[in-house]
């Protein structure tokens, strides 16, 4: 497994994604940084990972048709007590300020 850190070389790999999610991939990832500066920006098996102690916490993989942003199975903030199905990950095709807040609460919430 070849393993990339930094925020240069995730920015570097999501500057690959399709025009149209490139900004949308980006944005992400300053959400990411700016809600949870303690995660450490690696790419992992071509994609955008964010981990803390050594553990996944989220990531994001761009693709031709939208953007995926999900967490890892360990760490998942989205899980709802007594649910049957808990979401881990999203397709995003645009960015509003109500999903940003969104993005930012379950990063926190992760990361914590």
């Amino acid at each position: 497994m070849f393993t990339k850190k930094g925020d240069a070389a995730v920015l570097a790999k999501l500057g690959d994604a399709p025009a149209q999610y490139r900004e949308t991939a980006e944005r992400l990832h300053a959400i990411i940084r700016e809600s949870a500066p303690s995660l450490e920006p690696i790419l992992r098996w071509g994609l955008p990972f964010y981990v803390k102690d050594g553990k996944d916490v989220c990531y994001i993989k761009p693709d031709k048709e939208f953007v995926a942003f999900g967490f890892g199975e360990v760490v998942n903030p989205a899980f709802e007590e007594g649910a049957g199905m808990h979401p881990v990950a999203w397709t995003i095709t645009s960015l509003d300020e109500t999903t940003e807040a969104r993005i930012r609460a379950l990063i926190e919430k992760a990361a914590s």
